[in-house]
């Protein structure tokens, strides 16, 4: 019986020890509570308060810590591209030539015409074709050749028929032409002057096949082209139908430093005269329309450069314009023998006088079969009445200003 109340006393005092330190834990705990500062209201006068004990506060209870994702950064840059700057023409230091210094044929008399539509030839065909330009006297012609083969073929044989030619190179707008440098060296070498037509008609769809038209590729080819012919000494071509395209060209040379080229430049105007008679000037389709050119070249670069006409004239049976008659043998023969009339008198058909600076006019065509307008050997016979009209200008030397 002493045994088991001895047990319940130590039970009361174990349960008594535990409650206290129980207790004493729990006061601690709250004692260690952070207490919130009290800010007073702001007032004139400051009256001494008695702050109260705080309380114990209960012990907070466990959170988790959440742990922000970071937050992407959209990092944008912005590049600016300066504006490129043109490439330069390297051009070598060669003078300009005066109007009058400028390589013309023997007993010039500015007849001539468009030789033939292709650019290959046998040379057979050269002395049979080039014998026809002789008996009609002209002494210019244009001329398309394929390679420098053709070129050192024809050159000769033009040459010993006393033919001044502007030679073009068969080649499409969008096409960089190769070697010119070449080609000028040929003519050098068999004493021929170089006249170099580049390209022919770009403005036109004819000329870039299934391609859309791209101004800026062709007179990126154009320039290079340009800058080959004359660092060889050659004389520098240019040839539009279109005006705009011409302004453009010039522009382009005078922002790539090419300026020196205009001095050694030519232009071969295409100036066909629809079914309009000789004397047309309502506008500029006409064979007076290399009038047009010349005033764009007068804006842009301060001069007119000598120009010589590698087509146009009339074609056989022309009826563009209503107002006035399809072109007929008759006609054919009669408009064309007062264009190179022109040359004899040395006065134009709307009277003005003919301006040193026209070179001379090559007509289409001198000879193809399937081409009604070639004066000989075409499907609808030769043009029998304007060979003849144009044989029976007397013969005679043109006159220049300085003459």
């Amino acid at each position: 019986m002493a045994s088991r109340r001895s047990l319940l006393l130590i039970l009361l005092l174990a349960f008594l020890l535990v409650g206290t330190t129980l207790a004493l834990a729990i006061s601690q705990w709250g004692e260690e509570a952070p207490v919130k500062p009290t800010i007073p209201s702001p007032s004139p006068t400051v009256v001494a308060q008695q702050t109260p004990l705080a309380s114990p506060s209960p012990p907070p209870e466990p959170t988790a810590t959440v742990t922000p994702l970071p937050t992407p950064t959209l990092e944008v840059v912005i590049t600016i591209e300066a504006t490129p700057t043109p490439w330069r023409l390297e051009l070598v230091d060669l003078p300009p030539i005066a109007l009058p210094d400028w390589l013309r044929p023997a007993a010039d008399n500015g007849l001539g015409i468009h030789f033939l539509a292709q650019p290959h030839y046998s040379e057979e065909e050269l002395d049979f074709q080039i014998a026809r330009m002789v008996s009609l006297r002209m002494k210019w012609a244009l001329v398309i050749y394929g390679d420098e083969i053709q070129l050192r073929k024809a050159a000769i044989k033009f040459r010993d028929a006393g033919i001044t030619v502007v030679w073009r190179r068969m080649a499409r707008p969008f096409k960089p032409i190769y070697d010119l440098d070449r080609d000028v060296q040929i003519l050098q070498e068999v004493g021929m002057p170089p006249y170099m037509q580049l390209y022919n008609e770009p403005s036109l769809p004819a000329e870039w096949g299934e391609r859309e038209i791209d101004q800026e590729l062709f007179l990126n080819n154009l320039l290079k082209a340009a800058a080959q012919v004359y660092n060889a000494g050659g004389y520098v071509g240019l040839q539009f139908v279109d005006e705009r395209w011409l302004v453009a060209a010039l522009q382009e040379m005078k922002a790539r430093g090419g300026e020196a080229i205009f001095g050694r430049m030519f232009f071969v105007p295409h100036p066909y005269g629809l079914n309009h008679p000789p004397s047309y000037t309502e506008d500029c389709n006409a064979v007076l329309g290399f009038l047009c050119f010349a005033e764009v070249f007068e804006q842009e670069i301060g001069f007119v450069p000598p120009m010589i006409a590698g087509e146009g004239g009339w074609k056989y049976r022309a009826s563009d314009d209503p107002r006035f008659s399809i072109v007929d043998d008759q006609l054919h023969a009669q408009y064309h023998r007062e264009l190179f009339e022109w040359f004899r008198t040395g006065v134009l058909s709307d009277g003005q006088p003919l301006p040193d600076y026209l070179f001379a006019f090559c007509p289409w065509l001198l000879s193809d079969k399937m081409d009604d307008s070639a004066w000989f050997d075409s499907f609808a016979g030769d043009h029998t009445l304007t060979i003849e009209a144009v044989k029976s200008i007397p013969t005679f030397q043109r006159k220049f200003s300085w003459d």
